[in-house]
């Protein structure tokens, strides 16, 4: 038995080398790409873009690929090429290089649709380098740009990441604002997958803030959402944070077997960040039953990690874990720990950062904070008779909520039940339905909801979906069919057209599992796969062919 063990494990460490060797040849292949790229003369640089792109389809980053040719505009490749560089980068984890390309991109994305994908890589990358500062500056702006689309499942992710930011600094009372928000948005969007990520960060605020009990109730519900999304690599994290709450519970014992396993899955992937972070809650659990022999190694490897991706936060807790382990039995290796702990301890929380994220805390455009505080403040100042009336305003508050809420439920449902009655390519039907529009010059709500998606239906394949001429046939401005829209719906005329056009596409994807992803793109009205694949991410949480295959 002990000799088959053996064999296991080196088996798991041969598969981790050979994931990480080839983690290694990709980040090489994309630098060295890269630097062709800028060495090129301009004649030559479609065709690099045109391979970069290929990498990213290979990678599943997109589903299909931009294609340049000798008219792309010269800043346009620059900055697809430095942002899809960015990606791969990330991918790969290294994520010095990532911020390097993702700088390069910034520029040339600001008033475009690719500007909050850039600026929330960046946030991510400097979050993981531990530079909280620089990352909670770009996570505000991403979330505000995401704030202006008025789409919740944007938001929720923007506020999941300043959430990770602040635990990252260990000022997890600042972070439970920000996920609360975010797991409220969630909801709105109804994202499982969004969820299940938010449900995790939010059992670490709650870890944080000793509240374990509350933090298992997150971390239970974020586990069965990841199984049944059978997403295995997720789980992996989750288990991973699960067993975080687990110790501070002290029940090492069912932590260590968890993450036993986690770690033994890990091995064979290239995910070595999470692989280091499930390494140091292992050596916890097991240091927790005073085995610190056995927790050494796990520890160890889980600084080396760290230590080459750059992520000094991590780092910190494994230098930790290490003085631990060899404070008895080899006091002169503890110092050394120690001493390299608290050199990463005073770089990361240094007076300087602690003041930067208490301004950006106190700036942040969120004013949901704001409002609270002040609201608490009115309360105690006006007592007895200001109680009553805050009660009142509060039941007329959550009755209009619950009521928009509603609305903007049936109007997501709208566009559901028209697709789902109609054949995905029979536009007759719509066509008669948008005729309609004609005999109404004040159409109802629901007519009005009907008249959209008819509209959109009836017109896409001419490719024509002007809103004034919507507009027209309702015999309403476009200011007013704009303010009726997000009346109903919270969200604006446009952003209503792409859900309809987007529901469309997953009824497509559904459907007509012969038809390419690039077709189905085409035929919703989608310029490129690339921008249909990119739309649809945002929105679903995964690329078109991968909740085709998910289905």
């Amino acid at each position: 038995m002990l000799k088959m063990n053996r064999m296991r494990t080196a088996l798991t460490l041969l598969l981790a080398l050979i994931s990480m060797a080839l983690q290694a040849v990709d980040v090489k292949t994309i630098d060295s790409l890269v630097q062709r790229f800028e060495a090129s003369p301009a004649s030559e640089r479609p065709d690099v873009a045109n391979r970069l792109m290929q990498i990213c389809v290979d990678e599943q980053l997109c589903d299909e690929p931009l294609r340049f040719g000798p008219e792309s505009h010269p800043d346009t490749l620059v900055q697809h090429v430095s942002y899809w560089a960015a990606e791969l980068f990330y991918a790969y984890q290294d994520y010095s290089r990532t911020v390097g390309s993702a700088l390069k991109a910034e520029p040339l994305s600001r008033g475009t649709a690719m500007e909050s994908d850039v600026v929330n890589l960046l946030a991510l990358s400097y979050f993981r380098m531990a530079d909280y500062d620089d990352a909670a500056q770009y996570a505000k702006r991403c979330y505000q740009l995401d704030e202006q689309t008025g789409d919740a499942d944007l938001m929720s992710s923007s506020l999941n990441t300043l959430a990770g930011i602040y635990i990252g600094a260990n000022q997890p009372k600042e972070a439970e604002g920000y996920i609360l928000k975010g797991i409220e948005m969630a909801r709105k969007a109804d994202n499982p997958a969004r969820m299940a990520v938010l449900q995790g960060m939010a059992s670490e605020v709650y870890h944080a803030l000793g509240q374990d009990a509350k933090a298992l109730g997150y971390i239970n519900e974020a586990c069965d959402l990841e199984r049944r999304l059978g997403r295995q690599d997720r789980l992996a994290v989750r288990t991973t944070q699960r067993a975080s709450v687990l110790i501070g519970l002290h029940h090492y014992e069912e932590a260590e077997r968890d993450l036993g396993d986690v770690v033994t899955y890990l091995r064979t992937t290239p995910d070595r960040h999470s692989l280091g972070i499930a390494l140091n809650k292992l050596g916890m659990a097991i240091l927790q039953q005073y085995r610190e022999a056995d927790a050494l190694p796990c520890f160890r490897e889980a600084a080396d990690i760290f230590s080459d991706m750059g992520d000094m936060g991590n780092e910190m807790h494994a230098r930790r874990g290490l003085y631990e382990c060899l404070r008895k039995s080899d006091p002169e290796a503890a110092h050394r720990e120690l001493d390299r702990f608290d050199l990463l301890k005073d770089s990361l929380y240094s007076h300087a950062t602690a003041e930067s994220l208490a301004r950006y805390n106190a700036e942040f455009g969120a004013q949901w904070l704001q409002r609270e505080n002040a609201a608490q403040r009115r309360t105690m100042w006006l007592l007895g008779a200001a109680l009553l009336l805050l009660c009142i305003v509060a039941v007329g508050v959550w009755l209009y909520m619950n009521r928009r809420h509603r609305v903007r439920e049936e109007a997501l449902q709208v566009i559901i039940d028209l697709l789902r009655r109609r054949p995905a390519d029979d536009h007759s039907a719509a066509a008669a339905d948008a005729s309609d529009i004609h005999r109404h010059t004040q159409p109802s709500n629901h007519e009005l909801l009907n008249h959209v998606v008819a509209f959109v239906m009836a017109n896409l394949p001419k490719g024509d979906l002007s809103l004034e001429t919507l507009a027209d046939e309702l015999s309403l401005s476009g200011s007013q069919l704009n303010r009726r829209i997000k009346l109903l719906t919270g969200v604006t005329a446009q952003q209503y057209v792409l859900q309809v056009r987007l529901e469309h596409a997953r009824l497509l994807l559904q459907e007509h599992p012969g038809m390419s992803v690039a077709e189905i793109g085409f035929q919703c009205g989608f310029e490129s796969a690339a921008s249909f694949s990119r739309a649809f991410r945002r929105a679903f949480g995964v690329a078109p062919s991968q909740f085709r295959t998910a289905m």
